[in-house]
This record gives structure tokens, C-alpha cells and sequence, in this order.
């Protein structure tokens, strides 16, 4: 297991590559995308997420789906980042927000809603400094709470 307390994404910022638009904005690399992208604070957040994900534990950054498009009661939406298994079963759906963002109820919702659809067994939500990871348990209704990132993550299992 990775233990959520000790990881601090602000340290991996240097790994991060930034360009500009042709209109001016700074941009960051998604490597997962192949191509800059607007350099929100919330996008930064995923691609910090990213660089911890594939370089420090190892995930195969094929088996990582950014901003996928999917469907709720006839509404479109997107999910932020979800980690699949190498038999291409999710494993976890991340909801990222920006640092200035405060983690309420409503984003513990959003990512529960979300994974009626998508039913994946773990759920990660971070600002960048808070981080919350959990177990969504669908028989009780609710989440088991994490210390730990699985370490299936890792192993790609």
C-alpha cells in the first residue's frame, strides 16, 4: 500500500513540462493525451497525479484514461482519470479539483455518482494537498476509508 499521508505532490512539480499557446497561455504536457493542454489549476493537479502514478509507483500510463466522456441519465460527463487493470478492468476513478478548492460532500457525491455508472472498486479525490481514498462499497451504500492507495495499482493486476 501507499500511504496518502506522506505523498506531497507540490515536490514533483520540476518534473512537469510547460509551453504556450499560441495565444499566450501556459500549457503543461498530458502525457497520457500526447499534447499541451491548458494549464488550469485543476489540471495540474492531474498531471502531478500523473507523474506520481507512472513514475514513482510504476503504473502503466497505457492503462490510465484521462477526461473520458460517458453518460448519466441522457447527461454527458467526464471523469477526471480512471487506472484500469491489465485485463482492462477499472481499477480507480480519481476526481481531481484545484488546490483553492475545499473537499466537501459534494465531490464525495459527484465521484459516487459517477461510479454508479462505471462501478469501480476504488476511488481516489484530491485538491493536491488533501487526498481521500477509498473503497466504494455498493451493498452498503457508502465508502470504506483508505490510509493507503491499493498496491494493485502498481502491479497492474
Amino acid at each position: 500500500m501507499f500511504p496518502l499521508n506522506n505523498i506531497d505532490l507540490l515536490s514533483l512539480q520540476g518534473s512537469l513540462k510547460f509551453g504556450r499557446s499560441k495565444s499566450g497561455q501556459v500549457e503543461v504536457l498530458d502525457r497520457t493525451r500526447k499534447k499541451f493542454v491548458r494549464a488550469t489549476p485543476e489540471e495540474i493537479v492531474r498531471q502531478l497525479w500523473l507523474v506520481y502514478l507512472v513514475d514513482l509507483l510504476g503504473v502503466n500510463i497505457k492503462l490510465i484514461s484521462i477526461e473520458r466522456m460517458f453518460e448519466i441519465n441522457g447527461l454527458g460527463k467526464r471523469f477526471d482519470l480512471v487506472v484500469f487493470s491489465k485485463s482492462t478492468h477499472p481499477i480507480l476513478l480519481a476526481e481531481f479539483k484545484a488546490p483553492a478548492i475545499r473537499i466537501q460532500q459534494s465531490v464525495f457525491d459527484q465521484i459516487a455518482q459517477y461510479n454508479m455508472k462505471l462501478k469501480v472498486p476504488y476511488a481516489l479525490i484530491s485538491n493536491g494537498s488533501d487526498h481521500y481514498c477509498f473503497q466504494i462499497d455498493d451493498e452498503a451504500k457508502g465508502f470504506v476509508w483508505k490510509n493507503e492507495l491499493p498496491i494493485l495499482l502498481a502491479s497492474g493486476q
